[in-house]
């Protein structure tokens, strides 16, 4: 049996394949099994963000492989220390837990903001979460995201959560300030999570001031603001933390996807003040920070913060924009919108599956993500080139007016 047909007999059906077999990458190129090659605009869901054959994630591998993989979070290691360190020094946050993954982080960032208000704030246990959202598949994390279509089949999901519009600060507002209209009243809730850009529900950016107000508001009442980066931190939005495209710090951040170039990590980062609410016991993840995932991490973490490095990424992200805003104004009649920061980017269409379209540019040679029914999303790595989002806008527009265009 080929690849697809063991994968078929012996892997549960979770996934929705694309008839392709990967075999190998190199930069931001992909080979299948018979060596064609593929421009890669998904980065396996914005994970590899320094492409694939990275030379300085794959010597460190190497190095910490030929030493130490794995040891209990019960003795120290100077991968994990130094990573923490260094997420530290460059971000809002004093404290770091490790995990897997990013559904992981977002459980612990829950349960870090419950047992703060429990120890601290005196505030209730439920969240506000936003509508159209996507936080992971665990049950929390799962309770916490705003897509019914995650949900079914999975009822009763935990309660305590309460969605409301994204970019709506008023309906926050109204929850955390309660009946009476007065700051403090609205004692039943101890955070709310956000993703500053929503990635999974087709790369919605959040509004500055919706950002701005949430911070403000979660401040004054001492409500834990938490933002989900896992898709979007670490240079996507062509700054180091997509916080910082909007002038405000938030007390609680989850990270995942890119951060150890391809290895499996989470992470959750938090303000001395909510930090101190965990203490041994609280929590704890058997693989999360080992040394081998996070000597892969230090190095990611090296690379993006080479000088010039994001303002490369900027700069691409621009170009991308203008590609898409030009796409756009040509093919008015097919896309209803596109939207792009840094080097996440959405094509939206009125009637056109994504799905059909992502087959499409298979077979032209790119690899892009569907995401809803008539988004086409864009995360590419970050070390794209504007060559190389000539070739895709080209495609587009090939597949657009040869399969589509009456």
């Amino acid at each position: 049996m080929n690849t697809k047909e063991l994968t078929d007999k012996y892997i549960m059906n979770t996934y929705g394949r694309f008839d392709l077999t990967l075999v190998k990458g190199d930069g931001c190129i992909l080979y299948d099994e018979n060596g064609k090659k593929y421009i890669d605009f998904a980065s396996g869901i914005a994970v590899n963000n320094l492409g694939y054959n990275n030379h300085a994630i794959n010597s460190a591998v190497i190095n910490q492989i030929k030493k130490l993989i794995h040891v209990s979070n019960y003795f120290y290691t100077e991968p994990q220390a130094l990573l923490a360190e260094k997420l530290c020094k460059n971000s809002f946050a004093d404290k770091v837990f490790f995990c897997n993954s990013g559904a992981e982080s977002v459980e612990g960032a829950i349960k870090l903001a419950r047992i703060y208000a429990k120890k601290f704030s005196k505030r209730g246990y439920k969240v506000i979460a936003m509508e159209n959202s996507f936080h992971g598949r665990t049950f929390g994390a799962l309770s916490a995201t705003g897509q019914d279509k995650y949900h079914k089949g999975f009822e009763p999901l935990l309660e305590g959560f309460t969605h409301v519009k994204f970019n709506d600060f008023s309906a926050v507002e109204k929850l955390i300030n309660g009946a009476g209209g007065k700051a403090g009243n609205g004692k039943d809730y101890c955070a709310v999570i956000v993703e500053p850009v929503q990635g999974e529900g087709g790369v919605n950016i959040a509004d500055k001031g919706y950002i701005k107000s949430l911070r403000d508001l979660t401040a004054e009442n001492d409500v834990a603001l938490i933002f989900d980066e896992v898709q979007v931190g670490l240079g996507r939005t062509g700054k180091l933390f997509a916080y910082m495209n909007y002038g405000v710090e938030p007390d609680v951040m989850t990270l995942a996807k890119p951060l150890a170039g391809g290895l499996p990590i989470g992470a959750v980062l938090a303000k001395d003040k909510i930090a101190k609410a965990f203490e041994p016991g609280n929590h704890a993840s058997t693989f999360g920070g080992g040394p081998l995932i996070t000597a892969a991490a230090n190095a990611f973490i090296d690379e993006i913060t080479k000088e010039d490095f994001l303002d490369e990424v900027l700069k691409t992200g621009n170009y991308i924009k203008s590609k898409l805003d030009e796409l756009k104004l040509d093919f008015s009649e097919f896309i209803k919108d596109v939207r792009n920061i840094g080097l996440i980017g959405a094509i939206e269409f009125y009637e056109i599956k994504s799905k059909d379209i992502a087959v499409k540019l298979i077979e032209e040679g790119f690899l892009t993500t569907a995401v809803q029914d008539k988004i086409l999303r864009l995360t590419p790595p970050l070390i794209i080139k504007k060559g190389d989002v000539d070739l895709l806008i080209e495609s587009i527009v090939n597949i657009l007016n040869g399969h589509y265009n009456k």
